[in-house]
């Protein structure tokens, strides 16, 4: 089910569009000004966001332009709401980058019209980036894998290796019944410690349960993001072959992370959705030869060969 974040300073508008709503299947959550709209689109994450351009306190263009600057809320699509049908104050908020616009007074079908083709069009591209991306940690050296909710979203061909699962198999176990009975207790509880925001990552080798071996002896280097809306365990596992002091993964976070300008950042996370040089160069508007000068530098500085490689690298360091 959707939700959509109203704000609209005018009570009378803002409950008919929110009682229209969720006659259509919606959540609803309404704020009156921009500054409650910005706690509530943090809070919340709402899937789409409607959003009066004049408002007391934060208008609608500086709202946009802050929740554009903060990670977990930067792709959620925004429909601006006016009552104006100047020219200059429409071009002005798609200028901005909003999605779309609606004029007061409008139709209710047009409302819903549009807010059904955004929400729509971005199901869409994450549906195709997700597609890539898995795409692309699937071809990973290392286990990758993303755990939520006590079972596991994802995992990549090599963690069900590592495993010796199914796709099926894993899809309907927990990380508690991997685990051996001696390493259990410890690595429940730092996971526990990540969920519960105790630690930000985990550093741990342990032994997990084999299918048709005896147990085996792994490392795991895992770190809490959001992902799809919710908090997720995601990281890499790795079969320890060699000596039990040579740790796979580093305990700290790479410092060549700290190294990459926010240019990089951005382009490493359009490279981690599975998206090609040209489809960066078209969405940054910038030319084809500048993202693969940037790229080129993202992988001097991160000392990798692939981006295969470059996932696994922005998973580690919570960069993505």
């Amino acid at each position: 089910m959707k939700t959509i974040l109203v704000i609209q300073e005018d009570k009378t508008i803002r409950e008919g569009i929110c009682d229209f709503l969720k006659e259509q299947g919606y959540v609803l959550i309404s704020a009156e000004d921009g500054i409650r709209g910005l706690q509530l689109a943090i809070n919340h994450q709402p899937d789409l966001i409607l959003c009066d351009i004049i408002m007391p306190g934060i208008n609608g263009g500086d709202f946009y332009k802050t929740i554009q600057q903060i990670k977990t809320t930067s792709t959620i699509p925004l429909i601006f709401l006016t009552s104006k049908a100047e020219k200059e104050d429409i071009r002005a908020g798609m200028y901005l980058g909003a999605d779309d616009y609606i004029t007061i007074p409008f139709d209710f079908n047009e409302l819903l019209f549009s807010v059904e083709t955004r929400l729509n069009k971005i199901e869409k591209i994450q549906k195709k980036n997700d597609e890539k991306f898995y795409a692309l940690i699937d071809n990973s050296i290392t286990g990758v894998f993303i755990y939520s909710k006590n079972k596991f979203e994802f995992v990549n061909e090599k963690c069900l290796k590592i495993f010796g699962l199914s796709r099926k198999e894993i899809s309907e176990i927990s990380f508690k019944e991997l685990i051996s009975d001696k390493d259990k207790d410890n690595v429940l509880k730092k996971i526990d410690h990540c969920f519960n925001k105790i630690q930000n990552t985990i550093h741990i080798t342990f032994h997990i349960h084999h299918k048709e071996k005896k147990d085996v002896l792994v490392e795991m280097s895992a770190a809490i993001v959001n992902y799809k809306g919710s908090d997720s365990l995601i990281g890499n596992i790795a079969e320890c072959t060699g000596p039990q002091d040579k740790r796979l993964f580093s305990d700290e976070k790479d410092k060549s992370a700290e190294t990459l300008s926010k240019n990089e950042l951005k382009i490493l996370t359009m490279i981690c959705q599975g998206m090609s040089n040209s489809e960066i160069a078209q969405f940054l508007e910038r030319s084809r030869r500048t993202i693969e000068t940037h790229r080129r530098n993202i992988m001097n500085k991160t000392a990798v060969k692939n981006a295969a490689d470059l996932v696994v690298y922005a998973i580690r360091n919570n960069l993505i």
